[in-house]
């Protein structure tokens, strides 16, 4: 009985626990965020903690920037276009399964089941591409690979109990419709891979750690692809990081005015003196929704009667706005906005030493907040600066670097 009903739950269950983690940045606005990093974020900072391990934590895509290249435009545009052509497969089928059972129609094999057998494990997958494509850290994307895995699994264990339910009606639907995808091309693939060898558990095993080094592999190229076309300008002890598409000259102007303007001085001799350690300036237009990654601007923000507001509708607000990627659009608008924030912030490693500035948006390298500055970039004038807590508006879990 527990079996059973463990097998039904499971695929859902194991879905609705990558959600969870993929959609991090969701969960963030929710009431059970209290709840949800009480358990995950010691998780994420003892990883960070290791030079071994903090690459996991790490992003292999631009999350917080927008760098205008038409690959990495495409890749962030998909996000929300696979989630919702998952979530739809999955629910449609789940429809006409439990319809079926409700009219005891006996197997399902119309509709996608005509033209695959496992078309929910399809739907969740698809689902699941679009979650890692919001929220790309490199330990999402593991898990992503192995949930592929578990659900041939328990695709596999579904069908020997229809085999013995059904018999040869349901080996006859076996051998004419794919498993998962039309020609059955991973059937076929893992045929050809393990074609001579006996125990086809040790052979899925191989096929398993193929995959995820191919996958992991991937995403660190992903990753120094991004970091080529994320703006960037590299100094002695500073790093500075347009989160728009920006020129050299445009990063040099904005900084120039931040750095000499009689406000910033002080903050910068209190915070940097003579220590001569690295900063990183994120440089971003004033109304960017996301810069809460970076920095707590929780006091700035109520002091300016602009907190965030609380409630369901809220919630459901800021869900919309994440699946239509307003962020995105507003970085994508940002570019030529006038106002702009340039947030302070120093790089440490988890140990809390120094690290030289070609180091600072390396995986392993820790990014404390430590003041803002608002500019007016059409005046060429710094109107506003202010301290920030030594930490972002959820603590202190790694966030993207860029």
């Amino acid at each position: 009985m527990e079996t059973g009903r463990l097998r039904k739950v499971g695929p859902v269950a194991l879905m609705f626990f990558y959600l969870a983690i993929a959609l991090e940045v969701v969960i963030m606005i929710t009431p059970f965020t209290v709840y949800f990093y009480s358990v995950y974020a010691p998780i994420l900072n003892r990883l960070e903690a290791s030079p071994w391990t903090a690459w996991l934590t790490a992003f292999f895509l631009p999350h917080i920037s927008y760098t205008g290249d038409p690959l990495l435009g495409t890749l962030a545009t998909l996000g929300p276009i696979l989630l919702g052509a998952g979530l739809l497969i999955f629910f449609v089928c789940a429809f006409q399964v439990y319809s079926a059972k409700l009219f005891k129609r006996g197997v399902v094999s119309g509709g996608l089941y005509a033209r695959i057998r496992h078309p929910q494990y399809l739907g969740l997958g698809i689902a699941g591409a679009g979650l890692l494509l919001y929220w790309p850290r490199f330990i999402i994307l593991i898990l992503y690979l192995s949930m592929l895995f578990v659900y041939d699994l328990l695709a596999r264990n579904e069908e020997g109990r229809m085999l013995r339910k059904y018999g040869n009606g349901y080996r006859q639907y076996m051998e004419k419709v794919p498993m998962f995808l039309p020609g059955n091309p991973g059937g076929r693939l893992f045929t050809a891979l393990t074609r001579g060898m006996a125990r086809k558990g040790l052979a899925l095993v191989l096929l398993y750690a193929i995959v995820l080094g191919g996958g992991i592999g991937a995403a660190f190229a992903l990753r120094a692809y991004t970091r080529t076309k994320v703006p960037v300008l590299y100094d002695e002890n500073l790093v500075a990081v347009s989160l728009t598409p920006s020129d050299r000259g445009r990063i040099e102007g904005l900084l120039q005015v931040a750095l000499s303007s009689p406000e910033v001085v002080p903050l910068l001799e209190k915070f940097h003196g003579k220590n001569g350690h690295t900063l990183i300036a994120y440089i971003l237009p004033q109304e960017y929704m996301m810069q809460h990654l970076l920095a707590d601007l929780g006091e700035h923000e109520a002091h300016h009667g602009r907190g965030e507001q609380g409630g369901f509708l809220a919630v459901l607000k800021h869900l919309g706005e994440m699946y239509l990627l307003k962020p995105f659009r507003q970085l994508k608008a940002g570019g030529k906005a006038v106002e702009k924030r340039i947030i302070f912030a120093e790089a440490k490693t988890a140990a809390g030493e120094d690290v030289p500035s070609q180091r600072a948006l390396s995986a392993d390298v820790l990014r404390y907040p430590l003041f803002f500055a608002d500019l007016d970039a059409a005046r060429g004038k710094v109107t506003l600066t202010m301290e920030t807590p030594r930490r972002h508006s959820w603590g202190t879990i790694p966030v993207p670097a860029f």
